[in-house]
């Protein structure tokens, strides 16, 4: 099986290079940016099979972006990462509207993101959906 190609967009420039300087080393084709516009961009030119995304960025939000991804392919899981946590809500709000996992600042481990990255794309290969 190959790597997934993962884009990995926040505005938070030190946590992007930590996600590059993980997955690179283990093979996977990775881009970052931590403008929102050039993440669109990077969108529009390539197939990602995961999308690495901050909900609160500075110019486009995280929900805005992941909108605009499932408009391009819904093949593509988005995995939030984020320090903003209002009790769950917005959680729920962002599972249901399509995101394939919802992961809160500090990652304490990046093992722990990897698996849920193959594990979004094993799903994304069967047809199906998370449990």
């Amino acid at each position: 099986m190959s790597r997934p190609r993962i884009l990995s967009i926040d505005d938070e420039v030190g946590f992007i290079e930590m996600i590059r300087q993980y997955f690179e080393p283990r093979k996977y084709p990775i881009d970052i940016t931590s403008d929102s516009g050039k993440g669109l961009e990077l969108l529009r030119a390539n197939v990602y099979d995961v999308v690495l995304l901050d909900l609160r960025m500075t110019e486009l939000k995280g929900d805005q972006i992941m909108r605009y991804i499932k408009q391009l392919n819904l093949d593509t899981k988005v995995i939030f990462i984020t320090a903003y946590s209002d009790s769950g809500r917005t959680k729920e709000r962002l599972m249901a509207a399509g995101a394939y996992a919802f992961v809160e600042k500090p990652i304490m481990s990046l093992k722990f993101l990897e698996d849920i990255v193959n594990e979004a794309v094993e799903v994304k290969e069967q047809g199906g959906e998370r449990c």
